[in-house]
Parts: C-alpha cells; sequence; structure tokens
C-alpha cells in the first residue's frame, strides 16, 4: 500500500511538473481572436453610414459603408512585444480593406493597407501625419478578391508591417512594406479611427473579408528587431 501511495504522488508531481512547463510554453503561443462562427469578444461601432457588419463562412465581412466600418476588440489586448496577424480581401470598392488600429506603449496607430485611391500603405499618424504624408507611406498593389497575409510586429524601438500575397506569383514570398524607427516620433490616431482602439479592423467605402485573427507574446529574443 505504501509503494502504491508513493507511485501515485511522484506521478502527481511528474504530472504537475509537465504541465507547469505546458504552461511556459504556451505564454508565447499563439492565441486566437476569431472564433470563424461569431463576434464574440467583437463590437461594431458605429459612426455614420455604416455598412454591414456579418460573419460568413468563417470570415468577417465588414460591408462597404459610405465611410468607414469596423469592428472592435473588446477584451485585452497588449500594448507592446507582440505580433499581430490576420488574413484579408477587398471584394468591394477602392480604399482600405483591413486598416489594424492596434497599440505602441501607450498610444495607438492605424496600419493603412490601400488607402488613397487603393495602394497607398503607412501608418497613420506619425507625427501628426497621415499615411499619405508621413515617411512610412508607400505604394503597394491589392488584387480584388485576394486574399493577404498581414503581419504587424510591434516593439518599443520599432513598428514593422509585412504582407504575404496568396497567388501562385506570391505564394509565401513576404514582403516588409513597413519599417519604422520609432525613436522620439509622436504615434497616434485619426479621428475615425479612434473609437477602434485598442484594437480594431476597419475598410474606407469598400467592403473586406477578414480572417485568421491572431496574435503572440513576442519572446525576448526577438524583442529588439532581430528576428523579423
Amino acid at each position: 500500500m505504501t509503494h502504491r501511495i508513493f507511485l501515485t504522488v511522484l506521478f502527481c508531481l511528474t504530472a504537475a511538473v509537465l504541465f507547469s512547463e505546458e504552461k511556459k510554453e504556451d505564454e508565447y503561443a499563439w492565441k486566437p481572436l476569431f472564433d470563424g462562427k461569431t463576434l464574440k469578444d467583437w463590437t461594431v461601432p458605429q459612426y455614420g453610414g455604416d455598412g454591414e457588419v456579418s460573419v460568413k463562412d468563417g470570415c468577417i465581412v465588414i460591408g462597404q459603408g459610405a465611410m468607414i466600418t469596423g469592428i472592435k476588440y473588446e477584451k485585452l489586448f497588449p500594448q507592446l512585444d507582440y505580433e499581430l496577424r490576420y488574413e484579408a480581401q477587398r471584394t468591394q470598392g477602392t480604399d482600405f480593406f483591413a486598416a489594424a488600429t492596434f497599440p505602441y506603449k501607450d498610444s495607438y496607430c492605424t496600419f493603412i493597407n490601400g488607402g488613397w485611391g487603393g495602394s497607398t500603405v503607412g501608418l497613420s499618424c506619425i507625427n501628426e501625419m497621415d499615411a499619405s504624408e508621413n515617411e512610412t507611406g508607400n505604394f503597394h498593389s491589392f488584387n480584388d478578391n485576394q486574399w493577404y497575409t498581414f503581419r504587424i510586429i510591434v516593439t518599443g524601438a520599432k513598428i514593422q508591417v509585412f504582407v504575404i500575397g496568396d497567388t501562385k506569383k506570391e505564394k509565401n514570398k513576404e514582403e516588409n512594406l513597413i519599417d519604422l524607427e520609432v525613436g522620439d516620433k509622436k504615434v497616434s490616431l485619426r479621428d475615425e479611427t479612434t473609437q477602434y482602439k485598442p484594437l480594431g479592423i476597419c475598410t474606407w467605402v469598400s467592403e473586406g473579408h477578414i480572417r485568421n485573427i491572431k496574435y503572440r507574446k513576442l519572446k525576448p529574443e526577438e524583442i529588439d528587431g532581430k528576428k523579423k
């Protein structure tokens, strides 16, 4: 009987250690933000002239409105040292179709994908200038009805954005859209996107389909920017 008790206690201790190690590993694991079925943990802010927002075929469909339409995440989200990843495609319109508002320290910023006529990318705002005006502004063409994977990496030193196109030509070819050394630059939002902080995704006079939204905490060795 004593031998059995000893083995039971040993088994329990071993299981506890393994469970503890597993929890530590999970600290940096990807965490889904969308269940593919409902808008659980998300709300739909009203700006005026909004399009319809729904869930269909595993995607959040942000319908084309008169101006801005989007969704806001209602749970806690990291302010620094994280990667946000999501997939999106534009199905209607000619402007940004999955602009992401995200935290940077105690401020917030919006990554614009396809603004100002459909091809401008950048951060709004840096030093109170829009993506079309500041140093992060650039051009990238986006095809309608094509999926793109966006990665936003935020550390104290940098804000980086990458895109992967889902075509035979672009498959698994990752492009660095933004690589901003923040330094003493001011990071802020346009008035239209303040309703989406701390985290949100929105469109401008366009319809966007969004899926596979997730984030992870960066590992210590990634925070200095060595790993892209």
